[in-house]
């Protein structure tokens, strides 16, 4: 059974491109459009792995990765946040509770090798 992630951005474009690749790898992907469908989506499809953007409307991705840590079962499960804004942005998220923060626009490549490693060690 494929490992289950969920893709949260408020840009139509940047989940269909990250669905494309990550399904490609073999992942089953959900998709959100803003935070607090992303929580929605969570709670409904416990995904294995959680890819979120941090500015979009009505919940940004750092009260989405706080609320998630709070629950327990998303307290340990990885989570990668995006940002277009740079280096103050990526330590908020860490600071958040993400387990990696990149920025946009990223190397897909990349970040497939990262969705791997991180769900190997889980």
């Amino acid at each position: 059974m494929s490992k289950k992630i969920l893709v949260v951005d408020d840009t139509v474009d940047t989940r269909d491109l990250l669905h494309l690749y990550l399904k490609t790898a073999g992942y089953t992907v959900f998709m959100a459009a803003d935070g607090g469908e992303g929580l929605y989506q969570a709670k409904m499809d416990e995904p294995d792995l959680i890819i979120t953007d941090i500015n979009m409307p009505n919940l940004d991705g750092f009260a989405m990765i706080r609320e998630l840590r709070g629950s327990e079962y998303f307290a340990n499960k990885p989570i990668i946040a995006l940002t277009a804004y740079g280096e103050e942005q990526l330590e908020k998220a860490r600071e958040a509770g993400a387990n990696e923060a990149i920025t946009k626009p990223m190397n897909l490549e990349e970040l497939v090798e990262l969705v791997n490693s991180l769900l190997q060690s889980t």
